[in-house]
């Protein structure tokens, strides 16, 4: 009885690990091939790497892509950054832009997803 119950929670476990595998992508950095993850719930991006990481609001999803967005604001400073995860050409963008009241910083990162 205990193996049947087991085996009955391992395969629904499996299951909606399927149902929610379309939403997960596997990408790596072109400057550090370091692995990055995006997840994509209803309404929010999660990216998930060594040296970035965040929760995005979705601004738009489509076969083609989707594009995300973070705001916030720590002390004087104040930042943004967008994603753009482009799913017809397996490639991802991030664009970070920190700024104060005296200058202004843009870090961009770009990499190849393994998108099926």
């Amino acid at each position: 009885m205990y193996k049947k119950v087991l085996i009955l929670f391992l395969f629904f476990l499996l299951l909606s690990l399927k149902l929610y595998g379309n939403e997960r992508y596997i990408c790596k950095r072109q400057d550090t091939n370091e692995i990055i993850n995006f997840y994509i719930s209803e309404n929010k991006l999660y990216l998930s790497g060594l040296s970035i990481s965040g929760t995005y609001s979705l601004l738009n999803k489509s076969n083609n892509g989707v594009l995300a967005i973070n705001m916030s604001k720590i002390g004087n400073e104040t930042g943004i950054e967008i994603i753009f995860l482009d799913l017809e050409n397996n490639v991802f963008s991030v664009k970070s832009n920190i700024f104060n009241n005296s200058n202004s910083s843009l870090i961009q990162i770009k990499g190849n997803c393994n998108i099926d």
